[in-house]
């Protein structure tokens, strides 16, 4: 087993990237547990006592654009293009979704917080969203191994069933 080390110093193998991949999930989850403080301290500053608090669909739409990304990335013949002079259906797709994340989380920041202070959660939120984007990439890659595994498995079982295999 090879093992080459980045820029941190970190050994890293195939083994580092899934135990990292996992803490980030651990990670992502208490974020957008929490998600919602964002929001309490915007009050804070609005002197708004019973002030409003929302959902962290944003974060939930990251994870899933990342993850039809992914898919699309993995299942349609060719590559995702970035030029838009290239795009088909499935980059149109994911352009029109990241859109439409972009476009209610400004409807929704700037009409409960107005300009300044809906600029400041619309930024935090665009950063998480796209930390939440990338974590979609990473839930769809080990997917996709947990699914070539119990493919494996299978095979390896009905044909030594098959095979008469003790």
């Amino acid at each position: 087993m090879e093992t080459d080390s980045n820029i941190l110093g970190i050994p890293t193998n195939e083994w580092t990237i899934y135990i990292l991949g996992i803490l980030i999930f651990v990670a992502m989850f208490f974020v957008q547990k929490y998600a919602y403080l964002v929001d309490r301290e915007l009050n804070k500053k609005l002197n708004d006592e019973a002030g409003w608090e929302g959902k962290p669909w944003p974060l939930i739409s990251g994870l899933l654009l990342g993850f039809i990304a992914f898919v699309l990335g993995v299942f349609l013949p060719g590559d995702l293009s970035i030029n838009p002079a290239l795009w088909k259906w499935s980059e149109v797709l994911i352009f029109v979704l990241a859109l439409a994340i972009i476009v209610g989380l400004a409807i929704e920041s700037f009409a409960h917080f107005g300009k300044a202070l809906g600029g400041l959660r619309m930024a935090i939120f665009g950063l998480l969203v796209i930390a939440f984007f990338y974590a979609g990439l990473i839930a769809g890659l080990f997917l996709a191994a947990i699914l070539a595994l119990a493919i494996i498995i299978y095979f390896i079982f009905f044909w030594k069933k098959r095979l008469g295999i003790k």
